[in-house]
């Protein structure tokens, strides 16, 4: 199986503030609608990384740091989910550690994110962007009923001292995505998954033909 992350960039321009206030609720608060859990006292949405820990913080956050053309950006990480569901079999402990493990894929992805945007130096080095950004996990089941784990990140216009703007174009997709996978590779081993899938497979297959073998 080939090793697919999917990563999505977008974009809010400067001072549409209703549409991001509409998106940053809306992934406030759909785990709400999903799975009914309550907006008092219910788990953290966000993490916040710099940019807030609620949709009305980040919202004020990104406003103050919106570019010339940016009011915030978007970016959707999700790893290959049938890999990872996958892990419940093969490695059951890192599969309990999914949500760990998205977060951490997070970081590393906007580690990578800072430093493609970074300054060039004099001497040649560049210096990494400095981005306050925020993330909620979402992991509802697709229509096949596999778990879908992902992340929503959030990341202002502009650096956290609001002179320099972070861009992304057309071509940086690729980069973000390549970064994305060596990172979901190496943090949930999805080798091993594609190690045993044939094993897996030939269990489900025998598990299958004893229970038709039992029935007749």
């Amino acid at each position: 199986m080939a090793m697919v992350c999917y990563t999505d960039w977008k974009f809010v321009k400067a001072g549409r503030y209703g549409q991001a206030r509409n998106l940053l609720k809306y992934l406030q608060y759909r785990d709400d609608a999903i799975n009914h859990i309550p907006r008092a006292g219910g788990p953290q949405r966000w993490v916040d990384c710099g940019l807030g820990g609620s949709w009305r913080e980040i919202l004020d956050a990104a406003a103050d740091l919106q570019s010339r053309k940016v009011l915030m950006r978007t970016l959707v990480i999700r790893p290959p989910q049938d890999l990872v569901a996958q892990l419940k079999e093969v490695d059951p402990a890192r599969w309990q550690q999914r949500r760990d493990l998205m977060a951490e894929l997070v970081d590393r992805v906007v580690e990578a994110e800072m430093e493609r945007a970074g300054l060039k130096l004099p001497d040649g080095r560049r210096q990494p962007l400095d981005l306050p950004y925020a993330y909620v996990i979402h992991a509802p089941d697709d229509g096949r009923g596999v778990e879908s784990t992902h992340a929503h990140v959030v990341l202002p216009g502009m650096d956290r001292e609001g002179e320099h703007p972070f861009n992304v174009y057309p071509g940086d997709q690729h980069l973000t995505r390549q970064v994305a996978e060596r990172e979901a590779e190496r943090l949930f081993a999805l080798d091993r998954v594609r190690d045993l899938e044939p094993e897996i497979d030939l269990g489900a297959k025998l598990e299958r033909g004893l229970t038709l073998n039992l029935e007749r």
